[in-house]
């Protein structure tokens, strides 16, 4: 079987290029599990800040129909007066 040093040079070569095939495997199943992670945490940064933008724009128009009510308010209130 092992008749010249070729032949061993042959076989610790296969044997180097089976172990970076495995290390190749596992280095890119790692990788692709990275950037699943991240594509989840970015997902939930997503929702959390679609969560904050309606908060924010609820609030904002509270503010704004409040306001509107207390200068409706006054307006009667002074025209109220005036008559």
């Amino acid at each position: 079987m092992l008749d010249s040093t070729k032949d061993i040079f042959y076989l610790v070569l296969a044997f180097c290029v089976l172990w970076f095939t495995v290390f190749l495997c596992w280095g890119l199943y790692y990788f692709a599990k990275i950037l699943r992670q991240t594509n989840d945490s970015i997902a939930s940064l997503r929702n959390s800040f679609s969560k904050a933008t309606s908060i924010f724009s609820f609030a904002k128009n509270k503010v704004v129909s409040e306001s509107i009510k207390g200068i409706m308010s006054l307006i009667n209130k002074k025209a109220g007066k005036k008559k």
